[in-house]
């Protein structure tokens, strides 16, 4: 089982970004053979008012971090919009 404390996430910042599956799905499309994967965030509500970059951005700057300090992988994160 999954314990965020062992992130140093407390209880209270685990609930509130489990909010975030209230407003959202995602669908994840991997293209093994081009090395890329696409992660797409879309509204389960379409007139929700819900900031969808938000989630975008955070996921952006985990991914990043992540693999920079497992895999010692360096790159950048390019912003289209």
């Amino acid at each position: 089982m999954f314990n965020p404390a062992m992130f140093g996430v407390s209880p209270q910042q685990m609930e509130k970004a489990r909010e975030v599956g209230q407003h959202l799905r995602m669908e994840i499309r991997k293209y093994r053979k081009q090395g890329r994967l696409e992660v797409r965030f879309f509204l389960i509500n379409p007139g929700d008012q819900y900031d969808i970059g938000e989630p975008v951005d955070k996921l952006c700057d985990q991914l990043a971090w992540g693999f920079a300090n497992m895999f010692d992988i360096k790159g950048k994160i390019v912003d289209v919009d």
